[in-house]
């Protein structure tokens, strides 16, 4: 009923021109990044071993987990979560998998309309509505790697929303269950009922440094994304623009 019902109302898409503004001018004021709409990551919710396909749901770090999709606005509220992928998937394939991408690919303008974006960490491809950081092989010149402190910076917010959820509901440092589609019914209610917190001004300071604590990074990089060439000149644009 709440991943029916709840989910749908509390945790929706910024489909205004009014309210794509408003984040914007959230993320901008943080460290001056233009054009951020939502930050995206994944986050790996622990798991009792499923007795099915076992081996797909243990990840990089050996333990089993559900991953947990997510995007969210600069104060930290859920704008779209996707959950059930094996802990073994990378976050790139969970992405492309994922309705976000599907409806992007479909129509980028009604998603990511005047040239807006995501910023996401280099677990992803760079696309013109993804900005991901410069890889750095120890060559970046002192432009990119500003441009890659001010990124960083600005996509905490991801980071931050995840350890406030892990925070708030402590089941999720491990779920108990073995049925898939009720650990992920579960994960995407306490992610309902977590915003339906926020948007009634509950402080999440008390959770957030237990929360951060169990987040960790699970992935390294793996780039499904087709070559860019615009979107590259769009991220060396920002690049000059964050230098001024």
């Amino acid at each position: 009923m709440i991943c029916k019902y709840l989910l749908p109302s509390v945790i929706k898409w910024p489909n205004s021109e009014p309210r794509n503004a408003e984040i914007e001018h959230g993320f901008r004021s943080l460290k001056g990044f233009p054009g951020v709409i939502g930050a995206i990551d994944s986050s790996h919710i622990p798991i009792r071993t499923p007795k099915e396909h076992s081996e797909s749901y243990i990840n990089r770090k050996g333990f089993p987990s559900i991953i947990l999709q997510a995007v969210c606005d600069s104060n930290l509220n859920f704008t779209d979560v996707y959950c059930g992928w094996p802990g073994s998937v990378h976050d790139a394939r969970v992405l492309k998998n994922s309705p976000l991408f599907l409806e992007t690919e479909t129509d980028q303008n009604k998603k990511f309309p005047g040239n807006t974006h995501l910023i996401g960490d280099s677990a992803y491809g760079l696309s013109s509505w993804l900005v991901v950081p410069f890889k750095d092989y120890g060559n970046l010149n002192e432009k990119s790697r500003r441009f890659n402190y001010i990124h960083s910076s600005t996509r905490m917010c991801i980071e931050r929303a995840f350890g406030a959820l892990k925070g708030r509901f402590r089941r999720l440092k491990y779920v108990d269950l073995l049925e898939i589609d009720k650990i992920v019914n579960m994960i995407l209610s306490c992610c309902a009922l977590h915003q339906l917190c926020l948007y009634n001004l509950e402080d999440v300071k008390e959770y957030l440094r237990e929360g951060l604590e169990l987040n960790e990074e699970v992935n390294n990089y793996q780039d499904f994304m087709p070559r860019c060439k615009s979107a590259e000149i769009k991220r060396d644009h920002i690049k000059e623009l964050l230098d001024k």
